[in-house]
């Protein structure tokens, strides 16, 4: 996966990002019709460093190399749009993603959030994997609706202290306060103290809005 942080040039606003994503949508279901991008915008968030944020995903490492090389072919005329419009120099990581608890189909609008998490002493990322699978499990059985990943940077993060993170989306924010009531007066927190943290530790989650820029599924 792919995720960019960027600001608004003086004078652009959203009205003027959603003509270029308009256009980035015909060329990816023309030359790359296997990516998915999300426009994020942040709800709860404390200095996040960006107006908004980029998220693009790929169904594997394959269809990554060939989307980057169309790219940066076929796609500098629409990059030289979006630069008139947002600055994303400041930010640009590369993750792998791990199904936890994931839809088949990509998701659409909704809100995602995610979770700063670094490994405690002498764990892996195999361990926390396994203990997310676990714990995913565990709040699917009460009946929460979230879709989770596991999303583990590879290239970009620079010095980061974060091993990890760990995604969950919901396409309602009803279906969010949902689980918050499974997490708080549920059980629960009470299985994540005993499943994620004898493993790691995970920070309260940044919460962003996520509009949906095109499904791989569209063509």
């Amino acid at each position: 996966m792919d995720f960019r942080g960027c600001n608004f040039l003086d004078g652009k606003t959203m009205a003027d990002l959603d003509k270029v994503t308009d256009k980035f949508r015909a060329y990816a279901n023309k030359n790359d019709t296997g990516y998915s991008a999300w426009i994020l915008t942040p709800e709860y968030a404390t200095n996040p460093g960006f107006d908004v944020a980029w998220m693009g995903a790929w169904p594997d490492g394959v269809a990554f190399g060939v989307s980057m090389e169309k790219w940066r072919s076929l796609g500098t005329g629409i990059a030289a749009e979006f630069a008139q419009v947002v600055d994303c120099s400041g930010m640009h990581v590369a993750a792998t993603s791990l199904p936890i608890n994931a839809p088949e189909a990509t998701p659409q609008d909704g809100i995602l959030l995610l979770y700063a998490c670094k490994l405690n002493q002498g764990k892996t990322l195999d361990e926390a994997y396994a203990a997310h699978l676990k714990f995913g499990q565990t709040m699917k059985a009460k009946g929460s609706l979230s879709n989770s990943w596991m999303f583990t940077p590879i290239a970009g993060a620079g010095d980061s202290e974060v091993d990890y993170y760990h995604a969950a989306a919901f396409y309602r924010y009803s279906d969010l306060g949902d689980t918050m009531e499974m997490f708080v007066n549920r059980g629960g927190a009470g299985e994540r103290v005993k499943i994620i943290d004898p493993v790691a530790s995970c920070q309260t989650p940044d919460v962003f809005n996520a509009l949906s820029v095109r499904a791989a599924e569209e063509v």
